[in-house]
């Protein structure tokens, strides 16, 4: 597979991803994406301040975003150690301490972006109290009804498995930092959050969509976009009547 057919599958993959529709929508998905990948992008190609603005953004667009500095801090470690790598690593949580500023100045508390979430219904439980809820209402109703009484959170589910699914073989085709990246985006907001929202999380995962794009024979990768485009479908009709899909 050449390079160039490889990312294009890549492209068509994340494009037709259910939870895509979110690029579409007032959401940050979309940005912090193309902020994640030029970070990296230019990160590997040793393009620091380019990188450093990207991560910048990065920090900037979400919260969590922050945590972009912590692949590029161990792609900054396996390299010569040099401050302008080590600078724009760092570049992500200057993003987010530049946002709590904007913040504290706006609200008097720099931390009020964090405390906001809890009106998403956002409280720490865990991954293991989800994992052990969300077993227990399966073995009880099993699985069909658990999907017809909570479609939205099945969906999230589907997202979660198939993130958490790409992490061991990401790590072994693309490198440690990069299902590092998966983990930092997945469980943080899993253990704070339950399935709120983590269809969406997956969508920015970059990773796992360019070793599926690997793994996937080019014959078969219209059966897969068919697949991802009718579940995106699904998704987008229970997005745009208002279901709790967000």
């Amino acid at each position: 597979m050449s390079t160039d057919d490889h990312a294009q599958a890549s492209l068509w993959l994340l494009a037709f991803y259910p939870f895509s529709i979110f690029y579409g929508a007032i959401y940050t998905e979309s940005f912090f994406l193309l902020a994640s990948v030029g970070a990296v992008h230019h990160f590997k190609r040793r393009e620091h301040v380019r990188a450093a603005a990207w991560g910048l953004l990065a920090g900037l667009t979400r919260p969590n975003g922050f945590l972009l500095a912590a692949p590029l801090a161990i792609q900054a470690a396996t390299g010569v150690k040099r401050m302008n790598r080590i600078a724009a690593a760092a570049a992500p949580v200057v993003g987010l301490a530049v946002y709590s500023l904007f913040i504290w100045r706006t609200t008097g508390d720099p931390w009020m972006w964090a405390k906001g979430h809890a009106a998403w219904g956002r409280t720490y439980q865990g991954v293991f109290a989800l994992v052990v809820d969300r077993y227990r209402m399966i073995a009880t109703s099993g699985v069909v009804s658990y999907v017809q009484a909570l479609p939205h959170d099945a969906l999230n589910a589907l997202g979660v498995l198939f993130a958490l699914a790409t992490v061991w073989p990401v790590a072994r085709t693309l490198g440690a930092e990069y299902a590092v990246w998966i983990l930092l985006m997945i469980l943080p907001p899993l253990a704070a959050g339950g399935l709120i929202s983590a269809g969406r999380f997956s969508s920015v995962l970059f990773p796992s969509f360019v070793w599926l794009a690997y793994v996937v024979p080019p014959a078969h990768r219209p059966g897969w976009v068919g697949v991802f485009a009718a579940l995106q479908a699904v998704c987008a009709a229970m997005f745009y009547t208002w279901r709790p899909l967000y």
